[in-house]
């Protein structure tokens, strides 16, 4: 099973799982300009929120920004120290 099939949504909250175990309840957003995702591990101990201030209208470079993000967020809540 891939990460993005892995990905389940409920009431405006996606469960993503991060790669060190466990997972993140999460919710984000575009516009003209700009992303925007937030995140929270199940437990409530690490939260993130990432904007940045590209949308590509290129398929290709949008996922790749998308990929960028997740890797971003993963890192984050991860992290150990």
């Amino acid at each position: 099973m891939t990460q993005t099939e892995a990905i389940r949504d409920g009431p405006g909250l996606f469960s993503t799982p991060l790669s060190c175990g466990g997972g993140y309840l999460g919710h984000g957003g575009s516009g003209f300009g700009y992303v925007i995702r937030a995140a929270t591990t199940v437990d409530g101990r690490r939260t993130i929120t990432v904007s940045t201030h590209s949308r590509s209208a290129d398929p290709q470079t949008a996922a790749r920004q998308e990929d960028s993000l997740r890797d971003l967020i993963d890192h984050a809540l991860c992290r150990t120290t």
